[in-house]
């Protein structure tokens, strides 16, 4: 576009020169003898390098770089740093963690000793005077009843399951269960870490993209002027002077579109670290470092189904499963050892200490149907849990074959692309020597000047585009902790 505004700037100039050159001529000479310009006017603005390329200077407000972002993230350690501390993903997958670790340990707790203690204080308020049996002293009269008015009573309770064949079983589902939770937390760790991996990507993407509609625009504000030159001069037409307009119209749309998609990005940013602010990308981050970070953190799997996704699946599936087979276990019989000691103040008592021992044999009959009910409720849960891991594997397999697929064609893609960029580039530069020499058009001026700025924009899309191909082919056979 530089080129274009300095053969632009050229043409302007150069029917400047010949219009004073042809003043100067003698009426006989040879007209294709070169003849010197005059110098120009005071006030006049001083003509252009041509040899140089230097362009008209332009000024615009719109010209002025976005406004810089109020959190600057400077490196990847920084980003992986905020996600484990602010990521609600990451929170959640943790309390997933301790929720299965917990239920566990209330299984557990099912085949251990339960004792309990207990204790009690009761006061007479109301009193009469009679006979009672005062411990073995006989009988008292006289007394003031009841008597003692006030009795203290203690005891601790044992008890002891020996036999619970459905207790028993729950506890291996139970580590099953806090088994597939942690797999499920790898998995929300992979996820966030290709999240932020490509919301940096899009963040920087976007700058990019925000500096070249600027560059576009202020090529095109260098044309519009050398154009509005030429009309000056008699050399271009007020359509040609439109056409321009047209063109810098469009650019400045590209800049405000642009502007906004940075400042989405950045604010796509600031959520994936856990900020409701928007963070932007200091400029030292290296795109190639955040594939070089991502195989560090990661560790490649020789299959698809080795994936945390996958074997988070494959154990929710064995969790369900043997919570179906669980059911059946509530049928049978259940032996509990109890002991129970007690003490008390109360002199009617014979033996102020008890002591006891025995055992409890539970035989369920029926309940109503609840255990029948429950082992269709696991059943289909077990179905469906076996439906979702076969989701998973083929989704993993797939997105394993696109992903490896895509880093190919995103790499096509961008070499396409550049041959593309440079085909646009020629074909402006064409343009504007066909235009130098009369052969061509306005029209075509514009034309091939808004080609080679969407080539331009398409280069650098797919440049990133390749980038997070190659990010996305790495978590698709890999997994990750943050």
């Amino acid at each position: 576009m530089r080129s274009l505004s300095a053969c632009l700037l050229c043409i302007c100039l150069g029917f400047s020169a010949r219009a004073g050159a042809q003043d100067e001529r003698d009426p006989g000479s040879d007209p294709t003898t070169p003849a010197t310009s005059p110098a120009p006017a005071p006030g006049a603005r001083e003509p252009v390098d041509l040899a140089s390329g230097a362009l008209p200077e332009v000024s615009d407000a719109m010209l002025e770089p976005i406004e810089a972002p109020p959190r600057v993230l400077s490196s990847w350690r920084q980003a992986v740093t905020l996600v484990q501390s602010r990521s609600t993903s990451l929170a959640t997958a943790r309390a997933r963690i301790a929720e299965a670790s917990g239920r566990s340990r209330q299984v557990q707790a099912g085949g251990l000793p339960n004792i309990s203690a207990n204790g009690s204080v009761n006061r007479n308020l109301l009193f009469a005077t009679g006979s009672t049996v005062l411990g073995q002293g006989g009988l008292t009269n006289n007394v003031r009843l009841p008597y003692p008015p006030t009795v203290w009573n203690a005891g601790v309770s044992l008890r002891q399951p020996v036999f619970d064949l459905q207790t028993w079983y729950d506890m291996a589902t139970s580590s099953t269960a806090v088994e597939a939770a942690e797999a499920g937390a790898e998995d929300a760790e992979r996820l966030t870490f290709g999240a932020l991996a490509n919301v940096i990507v899009g963040v920087i993407t976007a700058e990019r993209l925000s500096e070249v509609s600027r560059v576009s625009l202020r090529s095109n504000l260098a044309v519009l002027d050398l154009t509005q030159r030429r009309t000056r001069l008699g050399a271009a037409s007020a359509v040609d002077v439109l056409r321009t307009q047209q063109e810098v119209a469009s650019a400045r749309t590209d800049v405000v579109q642009a502007d906004e998609t940075v400042r989405q990005q950045r604010e796509s940013l600031g959520m994936a670290l856990g900020y409701p602010d928007a963070w932007g990308v200091a400029p030292n981050i290296k795109l190639d470092a955040l594939a070089a970070d991502a195989r560090a953190q990661c560790s490649s799997v020789a299959d698809p189904e080795q994936r945390s996704d996958v074997r988070a699946a494959k154990l929710n599936v064995e969790v369900s499963e043997q919570a179906a087979e669980s059911v059946k276990y509530a049928h049978s019989p259940t032996l509990d050892v109890v002991s129970d000691f007690s003490y008390t103040t109360d002199p009617r008592s014979a033996r102020p200490v008890l002591w006891s021992i025995g055992a409890v044999l539970t035989i369920p009959i029926y309940e109503g149907g609840r255990i029948a009910a429950q082992r269709d409720v696991n059943v289909a849960v077990a179905t469906a849990a076996r439906q979702q891991l076969t989701d998973a594997v083929r989704n993993a397999r797939l997105e394993a074959v696109q992903t490896q697929r895509g880093v190919t064609v995103a790499e096509a893609n961008f070499a396409l692309s550049r041959q593309a960029r440079d085909i646009a580039a020629e074909s402006a530069r064409l343009s504007r020597i066909a235009f130098v020499h009369g052969t061509g058009t306005s029209f075509d001026l514009v034309d091939t000047a808004q080609r080679h700025r969407a080539a331009e924009i398409d280069v650098t899309i797919k440049e990133f585009e390749v980038v997070r191909a190659r990010i996305a082919a790495l978590l698709a056979l890999s997994n990750c902790s943050l």
